[in-house]
């Protein structure tokens, strides 16, 4: 009788601590449904006639007017180039060498370019410039010939240079914009607005083409001071990029500005295109820029201690994921707003204030998250519910 006792409770104590040592049901959140805030778009300052776009670092592409057909871009393609060139033969902004010679074809580019009224830089035979003063060269005064000799230079031939630039473009997903020559004198180097500030948000990305298009001016060889032609530069937050002006082309100006919105600072950049002269096209960015700072709206579709989930053991306990902070979005206005909650599923006990999932707001391209935290805690089943359940 003592052994069948003692079997009985062993088989009891066994049994029971089977059922102690099972795994507790998880506790899943009942995530809550945050609502989206809804912004109005801003009407913005497009340039009559012709065509524009706007976009901001961090956002790309953000509104763009009457950009369905590519227009001659005149010497903006001289980013292009740049981008090219950069590709192809990365420096340094503080690099000096490889050194470029100029050859009596360089200098027979010069007297043409001179002779057809186009942007030059002199030049004399035999002459070395840095890849760096050549892109100086080429980005500040627009020199057309500099442009051809740099090209030349790094790619072997012209056709070579033209091969290259599209097959990056084309990798870059820009299928509106072509290029037929590195200076952008010819009208068959084609683009429309809108595809111009992907690639002027792509060339700020650079140090390199940054640095040279905010330079008011610089010395290099032979030319000797060479002046910007961006006589917007300075105004109005503007620290590049790029004019451009042939008689087909009429007035290009592809610009980048530091503007201050909602205490934050943010790199916009627009392009203009087909619009009567240089001048007015660079008139015209100023009201565009203006507009667009009206365009940007902080948001707060978030605030800190605000219920995100909600969580209740199968025991009973229960606790509620909360938002540790605001969670603030300086947005376009317009342009939906995506906020993905996400708390995590719990395994019981688990502290008040322990960090069980995040919740993010992105629009634009740009985002920002924030931690949910447990408020209340969860307590872990009783050991009368671990044996009985």
């Amino acid at each position: 009788m003592r052994r069948i006792v003692f079997l009985t409770l062993m088989l009891l104590l066994a049994v029971g601590a089977y059922l102690y040592m099972r795994p507790v049901p998880v506790a899943g959140p009942l995530s809550q449904i945050v609502v989206r805030p809804k912004t109005q778009a801003t009407d913005l300052a497009w340039p009559s006639p012709g065509q524009a776009a706007i976009g901001a670092s961090g956002y790309g592409l953000l509104a763009a007017h009457d950009t369905d057909s590519p227009v001659p871009i005149a010497s903006v393609a001289k980013v292009i180039t740049a981008l090219a060139v950069l590709q192809k033969s990365p420096i340094s902004p503080d690099a000096k060498t490889p050194l470029l010679t100029i050859y009596q074809t360089d200098v027979d580019s010069y007297h043409y370019y001179l002779s057809q009224n186009g942007s030059v830089a002199p030049v004399s035979l035999g002459e070395n410039l840095s890849e760096y003063q050549a892109l100086q060269a080429l980005l500040i005064p627009s020199a057309n010939n500099v442009a051809d000799s740099l090209t030349r230079w790094l790619f072997g031939s012209d056709s070579n240079y033209v091969a290259y630039a599209n097959q990056m473009l084309k990798g870059m997903g820009l299928t509106k914009t072509t290029v037929g020559d590195a200076s952008g004198f010819a009208d068959n180097t084609t683009s429309t607005a809108d595809e111009l500030v992907k690639l002027g948000l792509k060339a700020m990305q650079n140090p390199v083409i940054a640095k040279i298009v905010s330079q008011p001016v610089a010395t290099i060889p032979v030319a000797g001071d060479i002046k910007n032609v961006n006589w917007l530069l300075g105004d109005s937050g503007i620290v590049g990029i790029k004019t451009g002006n042939t008689d087909k082309a009429g007035g290009c100006y592809l610009f980048a500005a530091k503007r201050q919105v909602q205490n934050q600072t943010v790199t916009v950049v627009g392009a203009i295109l087909g619009v009567g002269e240089l001048n007015d096209a660079i008139s015209d960015a100023k009201p565009l820029l203006e507009s667009a700072n009206h365009g940007f709206g902080l948001v707060t579709p978030v605030h800190k201690g605000q219920v995100l989930g909600n969580y209740r053991t199968a025991w009973g306990s229960s606790a509620q994921a909360k938002a540790s902070k605001d969670l603030s979005l300086l947005v376009w206005k317009g342009k939906d707003i995506k906020i993905l909650n996400e708390p995590d599923t719990l395994t019981a006990p688990v502290k008040s204030g322990s960090i069980v999932g995040k919740v993010s707001a992105v629009s634009s391209g740009v985002s920002t998250k924030t931690n949910l935290v447990l408020d209340g805690g969860l307590s872990g089943p009783s050991l009368f519910w671990r044996i009985f359940h």
